[in-house]
């Protein structure tokens, strides 16, 4: 298994979301090296709530653990500002760090954060923003943790995105992830396509520094995004919207239909929940372990 760093270095990533250990295992098994766990997406499906950083640092590092341990894949995890200042920011770092994950994004925006979905979003002043990639990146023990510090600055404007993925990358952060959310006060959602393409590809050569983008614009590939230089392409929640389309389909068949017979027809099933399932998820490792520590037989 190769590192994220390796990774990077052999060419461009494409990263898509994973919000537990069972996606993560899926993705890994359609051919993924590495995932990506957002903080929307934990929320979601492990608190039942809304992304409004509700989560505790603890909660996170351990789901994060679970997923490691389940897949060969590098693991991502979105740990929004730290969860706290300076000495905060270390202790979750180190805990992510134990928890074996592969990288961590790390973002400058001021508390309370806000989800890019609902506005409102504020980001520090300079100075403590580069300090917070700072104490990130000098808290990890080995440099095989990756940092990839965003910046929540569009809404500022297109240069103070570019200073600040700068001054990041100075900091130390492996990667900086420049947000478009509401770039130099214009909706993402107004632009075209091929709009939104010339900003990554503007982005990623005025920052000069490894990028990550957020999604393909439609008709685009993940791999066009690369070709413009960019380093990494992550896909957040496009997995956990076909997880949910499925289930809201599947509940409201068999509440309308009193059986799952017919969606099953509609829908063949990839995966049956029995031993097939169970294979998918290393049983025939898990049953090789049980039989290489049964005790010899003791009977003449």
């Amino acid at each position: 298994m190769s590192t994220l760093r390796q990774q990077l270095k052999a060419g461009g990533i494409v990263v898509p979301g994973a919000h537990d250990a069972l996606s993560a295992v899926l993705a890994e098994r359609a051919g993924f090296e590495a995932v990506y766990l957002s903080g929307f997406a934990f929320e979601a499906t492990q608190l039942g709530a809304p992304d409004m950083a509700l989560s505790t640092m603890p909660e996170l590092a351990a789901h994060a653990a679970r997923m490691v341990e389940a897949t060969n894949a590098a693991v991502i995890c979105d740990i929004d500002t730290g969860f706290g200042g300076p000495n905060s920011v270390r202790r979750t770092i180190r805990a992510f760090e134990r928890a074996g994950v592969a990288a961590v994004q790390i973002e400058d925006q001021a508390e309370p954060k806000r989800c890019p979905f609902l506005g409102g979003r504020k980001v520090l002043e300079r100075s403590a923003a580069v300090g917070r990639v700072r104490t990130a990146v000098e808290a990890r023990r080995a440099d095989d943790l990756l940092i990839i510090a965003r910046t929540d600055a569009d809404g500022i404007s297109t240069q103070e995105v570019v200073e600040r993925s700068r001054l990041y990358a100075e900091a130390g952060a492996d990667l900086v992830m420049p947000m478009v959310r509401n770039l130099d006060g214009r909706p993402i959602t107004d632009r075209t396509p091929a709009e939104r393409m010339e900003i990554y590809a503007d982005l990623a050569r005025r920052i000069d520094h490894p990028m990550v983008a957020l999604d393909p614009p439609p008709g685009f590939t993940p791999q066009d995004v690369l070709d413009v230089g960019v380093a990494m392409v992550v896909m957040p929640l496009a997995s956990l919207e076909a997880g949910t389309t499925a289930l809201i389909d599947y509940y409201d068949a068999v509440h309308s239909r009193g059986d799952a017979g017919r969606y099953f027809a509609e829908h063949p099933k990839k995966l049956t929940a029995d031993l097939q399932m169970m294979r998918v998820l290393g049983l025939d490792d898990y049953l090789r372990r049980e039989m290489d520590a049964a005790p010899a037989d003791q009977t003449a």
